[in-house]
C-alpha cells in the first residue's frame, strides 16, 4: 500500500508525453481547504455554521445572512507567512514566501422590516462577498545525492521502455520521429543524449548512458497563484427563530508552477549491446566524463467552477443556536497550459566528445473539466448572556468522490485516461470529518477570541496523514456604526514529493516536506 500511495504523490516533473498531466494530487489540491473567513471568524477558528451575522456567512452558511439587522461592509487584508521545511535522507531545507493577501471582501444589504412589521418573516438580506480559499504561494527546494538505477536518466529510460507504439513502430523509429520536435520526456533525453536505444536477443529497448557512482541531485519548486470564491446570497429570518439562506458560489483558480531540476554525475556513453561500458586496450571507457542536466517544467492551471450553498440556523431560545449547511458538488472547467525545455552536458556517443545540448516541447494547452464533492456542515452556537459564546462546528467531505473528465471533443485515449484517474483517486482518498471550535469572550465593546480546527485526513492509507490543525487568537472593538477586528491564525501540515515515478512504484527519490502557514488578519467594517 506504501508504494501505491508514494506513486499517488508523485508530482510529474513536467507532462506524460500527451495533454493528460492532471494527477491526484490535483484531486486534492482544489477540495481541500483550511480556516477561511473574516479576521473575526478566523479568530474563532473558523467555527461559524451556527453563528451567522458575519460577512463570512456567505460562503460558510447563507442562513447566517437573515440575521443581519442593517446593512454592512467590510474589508480584510492580511500578511501571510508560509515556511516550508524538506527533508530528504536527513538533509534539510527550509524556504519561506510572504505576501500580502486580501482573505475577505464584502456587502451585505438589509431589507429587514421595522420592529412595529409583525409580520412572521422579517424581510430579505442580499450580500456579495469575496472569500480566498486557498493559497498556492509555496517555495520548495531540496538537494539530494542519489545512486543508480535511480536517477533521473534512469527514469527517463523507464519512460522510453513504457511507451506506446504504433503498430509496427519500434521504439528506436519512434524516438527517432521525435528528434527536434519532442513531444515526451524520453524524446527529450534521447535529443540529449542521455538514453540509447539497444538491441540484442532480449529485444530493443532504452538505457539510460551508463552511470557509475553518487550523483548529484537538487530541485527548486516555485509555486503561485490562488483559489477565490465570490457568492451572491439572500436570506431571510421567521419570526427571528428560523433563518433561512442560499447563495451560488463562483470560484476562479489560478495556479502557476515552474520547477528546476538539476542532475549531474559521471557519464560513460559507449555501451556494448547488453549496455555495459566498452573499453580500450589500456581499460579505460571509450567515451566518458562528467554529466550534467537541468529540466525545467512550467504550467499554469487557469479555470472557474460554479456551486450551490443552502442553509438553516435554528434559535430555540436566546441562549442556543443550531445550524446545518450543505453545498453542492463544484463543477470546474479547467485549461492547462504547458511547457518543457532539457539542457545537458553530455558525452556524445558519435564523437566522444563533451557537448552541450538542448530540447524544447513545443508549448501546448488542455481544457477538461473537474467535480469536487459535495459538503456538508453542522453547528452549534452556545451563548452566555451579555458575556460571550462557544461555538463549534463538523464538516463532511468524501475526497474519494473527486472526478475528472476530458472535453467531449477530445479523443485520443482521454477516457481510458481519466478512468484510470478517476479509480486511483477512489483507491487514494477517504471521507473525511473536519472539525472546528471557537470561543468569544466579551467586555462592553471589546471582544478577544481563541481557536482550533482539524481539517481531517484525506488519505485511505495509514501510511500518511494529510490533515491540516490550525489555531489562533483574535480581539476586536464594536463601535456604533464601525468596528475592527484583528486575529492570528498558524496552520501546520505534512505532505510528500517525488519528483518522478518509476513504472515499478519504487527507486524514487522522496521529499518529507512540513509546512506552517502563519496569518495576520485585520477586518474593518461599517454598518449603515
Amino acid at each position: 500500500m506504501k508504494k501505491i500511495v508514494l506513486a499517488s504523490l508523485a508530482l510529474a516533473l513536467g507532462w506524460s508525453g500527451t495533454a493528460f498531466a492532471q494527477t491526484e494530487v490535483d484531486a486534492l489540491r482544489y477540495t481541500q481547504l483550511g480556516v477561511t473567513g473574516s479576521a473575526r471568524i478566523q479568530g474563532l477558528g473558523g467555527a461559524q455554521t451556527a453563528l451567522g451575522a458575519d460577512i463570512s456567512s456567505l460562503s460558510a452558511n447563507p442562513a447566517g445572512l437573515g440575521m443581519f439587522r442593517r446593512s454592512e461592509f467590510s474589508f480584510t487584508p492580511a500578511l501571510q507567512f508560509n515556511t516550508t521545511d524538506t527533508n530528504i535522507n536527513g538533509a534539510r531545507q527550509s524556504d519561506e514566501r510572504n505576501l500580502l493577501t486580501i482573505p475577505q471582501a464584502g456587502i451585505v444589504l438589509s431589507n429587514r422590516k421595522g420592529d412595529e412589521d409583525l409580520s412572521d418573516w422579517r424581510g430579505l438580506n442580499f450580500g456579495i462577498g469575496l472569500t480566498r480559499l486557498n493559497n498556492f504561494n509555496q517555495r520548495i527546494s531540496y538537494n539530494n545525492i542519489n545512486t543508480p538505477p535511480n536517477t533521473i536518466v534512469d527514469y527517463f529510460a523507464d519512460q522510453a521502455n513504457n511507451r506506446t507504439l504504433l503498430g509496427g513502430e519500434t521504439l528506436e523509429e519512434s524516438l527517432d520521429a521525435e528528434f527536434g520536435q519532442e513531444v515526451s520526456i524520453e524524446g527529450l533525453a534521447f535529443s540529449n543524449y542521455l538514453i540509447d536505444i539497444l538491441d540484442n536477443d532480449l529485444g530493443r529497448y532504452a538505457v539510460p548512458l551508463y552511470n557509475l557512482g553518487d550523483v548529484a541531485q537538487s530541485e527548486t519548486i516555485e509555486r503561485r497563484g490562488s483559489q477565490n470564491q465570490i457568492d451572491i446570497g439572500v436570506g431571510t429570518s421567521y419570526r427571528d427563530r428560523i433563518y433561512v439562506g442560499a447563495s451560488v458560489g463562483i470560484v476562479t483558480t489560478n495556479l502557476t508552477q515552474e520547477s528546476t531540476f538539476l542532475e549531474s554525475g559521471y557519464h560513460v556513453a559507449s555501451l556494448d549491446e547488453y549496455g555495459e561500458p566498452i573499453y580500450d586496450e589500456n581499460g579505460n571507457p571509450l567515451a566518458d566524463g562528467n554529466y550534467s542536466l537541468e529540466l525545467f517544467d512550467q504550467f499554469t492551471t487557469r479555470g472557474a467552477g460554479v456551486n450551490l450553498k443552502v442553509g438553516v440556523i435554528a434559535r430555540p431560545v436566546d441562549a442556543l443556536r443550531i445550524g446545518v449547511s450543505v453545498q453542492t458538488p463544484t463543477a470546474y472547467t479547467l485549461t492547462d497550459t504547458y511547457q518543457r525545455s532539457l539542457y545537458s552536458t553530455s558525452i556524445n556517443p558519435n564523437t566522444g566528445a563533451s557537448e552541450n545540448f538542448s530540447a524544447s516541447e513545443l508549448p501546448g494547452d488542455f481544457s477538461y473539466s473537474l467535480t469536487t464533492p459535495f459538503r456538508a456542515s453542522g453547528g452549534v452556537g452556545v451563548f452566555l448572556g451579555k458575556y460571550g459564546f462557544v461555538s463549534g462546528d463538523i464538516e463532511y467531505v468524501n475526497y474519494a468522490g473527486t472526478r475528472f473528465s476530458a472535453d467531449d471533443n477530445f479523443g485520443n485515449g482521454s477516457g481510458n485516461f481519466y478512468s484510470s484517474l478517476n479509480n486511483s483517486i477512489s483507491n487514494m482518498y477517504q471521507s473525511a470529518m473536519s472539525y472546528r471550535i471557537g470561543a468569544e469572550g466579551r467586555y462592553e465593546a471589546f471582544r478577544v477570541r481563541a481557536g482550533y480546527a482539524h481539517t481531517g485526513d484525506p488519505y485511505a492509507s495509514s501510511d500518511l496523514n494529510g490533515a491540516v490543525n490550525s489555531v489562533s487568537v483574535g480581539a476586536g472593538v464594536r463601535l456604533l456604526n464601525y468596528y475592527a477586528d484583528m486575529a492570528y491564525v498558524r496552520s501546520t501540515s505534512d505532505s510528500r514529493y517525488s519528483p518522478y515515478q518509476f513504472s515499478s512504484g519504487s527507486g524514487e527519490p522522496v521529499v518529507d516536506i512540513s509546512n506552517t502557514q502563519n496569518s495576520v488578519l485585520l477586518t474593518i467594517g461599517y454598518n449603515f
